[in-house]
């Protein structure tokens, strides 16, 4: 159902860690946060069931939405720690084999197909939804971080923002914040203001957020850490890595990955 301006603002809410800095103190008696994934969300956002929230970048640039004021999103110069392939052999013998893909990703599956063709030299890979046998898996987020803190090993283990770094000499950007494009009432500049207060609290208040993880073997300390390896307020080393990613994808065929149903 489209969106109607005059109602409650929908806002996204990210159930992931490194999205926890934002919603610390985002509060108001005008909109709702709706939790979903980031692919989830893209397609909230175009069917018009949410008026903002941290796309990912992948569905930012397809969809040219309006970007909230201040430049807010998510990226990493380097490890993201939390975007990880797992395979049983080397990402460059992958070719003709299968990888297994979360149904909650958008953009770190773009991000995927371009290193295998750009940085692997391994084109012709099968991607498969999460519950079918493969040769590797992509996870994204905490179920990335579930993984690695639990001890589950895989033989190899890509960190695929650290090999966009090593493709480009780019950071990544994963996510933006963004308003709907008919967002255009007040409200637009009232959320840009409670938005980057909240993100404000979280960032002076990480050991508020360190104490409410609940991701087995991950210290306060380490939750930290993995928050203090983002970046939040995207420059223009951020703004020139997402108009390389938007190059590179453009030369790969057109794919989108399924939207799967989310029950938090």
């Amino acid at each position: 159902m489209a969106s109607d301006l005059s109602t409650r603002w929908r806002i996204g809410y990210m159930p992931y860690l490194n999205s926890a800095v934002f919603y610390g103190r985002l509060e108001g008696d005008w909109f709702d946060l709706v939790e979903l994934p980031p692919r989830n969300m893209a397609a909230a956002m175009q069917n018009g069931e949410l008026d903002a929230g941290p796309l990912p970048i992948a569905e930012v640039l397809r969809m040219k939405g309006s970007v909230v004021e201040g430049g807010l999103g998510v990226a990493t110069d380097g490890e993201a720690r939390s975007v990880l392939l797992f395979s049983d052999v080397p990402a460059q013998e992958l070719s003709h084999k299968s990888v297994a893909v979360t149904g909650h990703t958008s953009t770190s599956v773009q991000l995927l197909r371009i290193l295998f063709a750009d940085h692997w030299n391994a084109p012709e890979v099968e991607l498969r939804g999460p519950d079918e046998a493969c040769d590797a898996e992509l996870l994204i987020g905490d179920a990335a971080l579930n993984k690695v803190y639990g001890g589950k090993e895989a033989r190899f283990v890509y960190d695929l923002s650290l090999e966009w770094k090593r493709l480009t000499g780019l950071p990544f950007v994963f996510a933006r914040w963004i308003a709907r494009g008919d967002a255009t009432r007040p409200e637009l500049g009232r959320f840009a203001e409670t938005l980057h207060r909240s993100f404000n609290y979280g960032m002076s208040h990480l050991q508020e957020i360190a104490t409410r993880v609940s991701i087995p073997g991950m210290t306060p300390s380490d939750v930290k850490t993995y928050i203090g390896g983002f970046t939040y307020l995207l420059g223009d080393e951020e703004f020139a890595a997402m108009g390389e990613f938007e190059k590179r994808l453009s030369t790969l065929p057109e794919w989108r990955p399924a939207v799967l149903p989310y029950s938090g």
